[in-house]
């Protein structure tokens, strides 16, 4: 993974790819409650591709994190487990705890996803 230029570097980029890293603790945004990083394992072996000189100055971002995990697995599925799912009008719901227990997130917008960003409001 490319890393981002140090002379780049701010608080709200990822120190990885150097994209937003929607941290509710690094951005000026107005907090808007806890961060999506509260919520996934961010592996020990992700952190140490972090230069040294950008440790502990920014979080990685949601698809640096998510990348990994998706990588990590290899496409290998995580058994569905009861209590995992409901149906809802005939379709399949996966629930939070489900998707937790995956480690990522698919893109496919799953209404449950602890993964998704949030939706900015006006």
């Amino acid at each position: 993974m490319k890393t981002a230029p140090l002379e780049k570097f701010d608080a709200g980029h990822c120190p990885l790819c150097g994209q937003p890293n929607d941290c509710q603790l690094c951005t000026v945004a107005a907090y808007k409650g806890p961060c999506w990083c509260v919520k996934v394992k961010i592996p020990d072996e992700l952190l140490a591709q972090i230069p040294s000189e950008m440790r502990n100055k920014a979080c990685l971002c949601r698809e640096c994190v998510m990348k990994h995990h998706r990588d990590k697995a290899g496409g290998v599925a995580v058994k569905i487990l009861p209590g995992d799912f409901y149906f809802d009008n005939g379709l399949m719901v996966f629930t939070a705890a489900h998707h937790l227990r995956r480690g990522w997130c698919c893109g496919s917008g799953c209404r449950h996803c602890p993964y998704a960003p949030a939706i900015a409001t006006a």
